[in-house]
């Protein structure tokens, strides 16, 4: 068993309410047109970090906004010239940067009563006064409020809180695939089925593509309704299914292992020569979004998350989890095992997601062990997994690792079916 020492994790959650107001959007308009003053100013100087527009937030003293609006415009101006220097050295053609819709977010300037009022600066002691509803006063009560978004038609919260860390008594690794979801040990693996979010996408795109109007304008505003819905609808199912695998996580003491894919994208630009539809389908792949629900619900959880570097992510589906063999693609045109790999040395077919996922709790548990204080003896060394032979570390599980196929719009029925020590099994096996 590992344990980990008392750590606070600075959890962090937003919540958004429904709000219009004529001052507001009065606020706002100031607001944009500053943050286009502030894009020209650092277009022509050269500068896109905070600290270069010294001299620009000294030239809005005449400007009657609070000193909180000044500071959240120049943040969102930089922001934005950032990301427009990043697609130049991607060799993305870019234009003239704006803003999307009309926003800004401050820091400091706002206060909430304990009658649950929230304050809203406008100008020198001059406020707004809105009342919040009763879910967003009953979640906020005992939270620190790091900061507040203002839209033309709603207001967010961002909140926080120090959130004692459990002890690991094991490690999950977690292998993000555009169908499937698949975390677990060698105890253990539960796949949750995406296939239906990938259908959702597809459908969109085709209803999309079956648009006739000659106004462009209308084809795109009847457009982005159908991703927007699409995009609902995924989000739904991945909230599902990362909530099950952080209530799994927390009820057995496992920290979460997360794989690196910061640069998956580039394997599937234009200039590789693939399928339009294939490019479609894994550009779309909500991998990244994935990956922060976990970080972030780990982090309210309590639960350790472990991110690998790139050259700990090398090779976690290619290498068998038990003896360290490279496997083998099926032959072209064996649908049979079509998703999965063989092993010459154990002679068995292994699932590409089930081994990676097992791959990736093994390096995860590593790096923990590394990071853990050293033990004096030798046998110690040995529980911990510092020291042994090189064959031992190879040998892994002699047991078959039972796996769990759910479905992510179907997880409500399978919770009850969780047990609290172990990851469910079933009789599927590799």
């Amino acid at each position: 068993m590992l344990w980990l020492s008392k750590i606070a994790l600075r959890a962090l959650k937003c919540l958004t309410q429904p709000f219009q107001n004529d001052s507001l959007v009065g606020l706002l308009r100031d607001c944009l047109a500053l943050t286009y003053n502030a894009m020209n100013y650092g277009e022509e100087m050269h500068i896109t970090n905070r600290k270069g527009m010294k001299m620009f937030y000294q030239s809005l003293r005449t400007v009657g906004l609070p000193s909180c609006y000044k500071a959240g415009v120049i943040t969102r101006a930089c922001a934005i010239l950032k990301s427009r220097e990043k697609s130049k050295k991607r060799g993305v053609e870019t234009f003239h940067p704006r803003p999307i819709r009309p926003m800004v977010c401050i820091i400091s300037g706002f206060f909430v009563t304990a009658m649950g009022r929230l304050f809203i600066p406008l100008k020198r002691d001059k406020y707004v006064d809105v009342q919040l509803n009763h879910h967003v006063l009953e979640t906020l009560q005992g939270k620190e409020l790091r900061s507040l978004t203002i839209t033309s038609v709603s207001l967010s919260i961002c909140y926080s809180e120090e959130i004692e860390s459990m002890p690991i008594k094991t490690v999950y690794g977690v292998d993000r695939n555009e169908k499937n979801l698949t975390f677990g040990n060698t105890d253990g693996v539960v796949q949750i089925g995406m296939s239906k979010a990938v259908k959702i996408r597809q459908t969109t795109r085709e209803i999309v593509g079956s648009f006739k109007r000659n106004d462009t304008r209308l084809r795109k505003k009847i457009a982005s309704k159908y991703w927007k819905r699409a995009s609902h609808r995924t989000d739904q199912m991945l909230h599902a299914a990362t909530n099950l695998i952080v209530d799994n996580a927390a009820k057995n003491g496992a920290a979460i292992t997360l794989e690196d894919l910061k640069d998956i994208r580039k394997m599937f630009q234009k200039a590789n020569r693939q399928g339009t539809d294939y490019r479609f389908r894994l550009n779309t792949w909500p991998y990244g979004k994935a990956g922060r629900m976990l970080e972030y619900k780990s982090a309210w959880k309590g639960v350790t998350t472990i991110q690998l570097t790139k050259s700990e992510t090398r090779g976690s589906s290619s290498v068998h989890h038990a003896c360290g063999e490279k496997l083998h693609k099926p032959e072209k045109g064996d649908a049979l095992h079509r998703r999965m790999l063989w092993c010459q040395a154990c002679r068995v077919w292994m699932d590409r997601d089930v081994n990676a996922a097992i791959v990736l709790s093994k390096r995860g548990l590593a790096r923990f062990a590394s990071s853990l204080p050293r033990p004096e003896g030798r046998s110690q060394r040995t529980i911990a997994g510092e020291e042994g032979p090189a064959g031992e570390a190879m040998k892994g599980n002699p047991m078959e690792t039972a796996i769990l196929r759910v479905d992510a719009s179907k997880l409500g029925l399978v919770r009850s079916r969780v047990p609290d020590r172990t990851l469910p099994s079933c009789g599927l096996h590799c």
